[in-house]
C-alpha cells in the first residue's frame, strides 16, 4: 500500500473544507490501509482480521474492530495480549501517520494494563486517540473493549517518534 496515495487526497483539502468531506477522506485512505497488505509480504498486523469502524479528523481518532480467531488465543482460550498489543498499536500508528502526515513515524513506547480477557469469536474493538502532537513525539490513548459487553478489555498510552521527512527508521 503507498500511504503516500492517501494523504496526498488529504493535502489537498483546504481550510473550508467541511468536516464531512474531511472524515470521507480520512475514511477512505484508512480503509485503503486496513485492506493492504504491506510490501514486505504479509505481517502479523495485516494477519489479524479487521474493519475500520469509524473515524474523525476532528477528534483525531480511529475505531478498528478485530475479530478474534482461533489462532489468536492462548492456552486459556481468550485472546493472546501480544495480539491485544498489536491490534492497539496499529490502531495508534494509523491515527499517528495520518494525523501528522509523517510515513516514518514508530512506536516509541506502548504500556498496556490488561483488564478483562477477550474470548474467542467476540470482537475487540480498539479506539487511538491522538492527545498531543509535537515536532517529532506524538502522544495517544487506547481503549480496547469487547463488542459482546462493551466492557474493557485493555488501556494504552503509546508515543510515536516523528523523524524529519528525510530520516530513516
Amino acid at each position: 500500500m503507498d500511504y503516500q496515495k492517501f494523504l496526498e487526497e488529504k493535502r489537498k483539502l483546504s481550510e473550508e473544507s467541511s468536516s464531512e468531506e474531511r472524515e470521507a477522506v480520512m475514511r477512505r485512505g484508512l480503509e485503503l490501509v486496513v485492506a493492504s497488505v504491506g510490501e514486505h509480504g504479509v505481517r502479523i498486523h495485516d494477519m489479524m482480521k479487521k474493519t475500520l469502524v469509524s473515524c474523525s479528523e476532528e477528534t483525531a481518532e480511529v475505531t478498528l474492530a478485530y475479530e478474534v480467531e482461533e489462532w489468536e488465543l492462548n492456552p486459556n482460550g481468550v485472546m493472546h495480549g501480544g495480539l491485544i498489543g498489536t491490534a492497539i498499536d496499529t490502531a495508534c500508528g494509523m491515527v499517528t501517520r495520518y494525523m501528522s502526515e509523517n510515513l516514518l513515524a514508530s512506536t516509541v513506547s506502548l504500556n498496556v494494563d490488561y483488564l478483562r480477557p477477550v474470548s474467542g469469536g467476540d470482537r475487540l474493538l480498539v479506539t487511538a486517540k491522538l492527545v498531543r502532537l509535537g515536532g517529532h513525539v506524538a502522544n495517544l490513548r487506547a481503549e480496547a473493549r469487547r463488542e459482546s459487553d462493551g466492557e474493557p478489555a485493555a488501556l494504552a498510552t503509546a508515543v510515536f517518534y516523528l523523524p524529519d521527512a528525510g530520516g530513516k527508521t
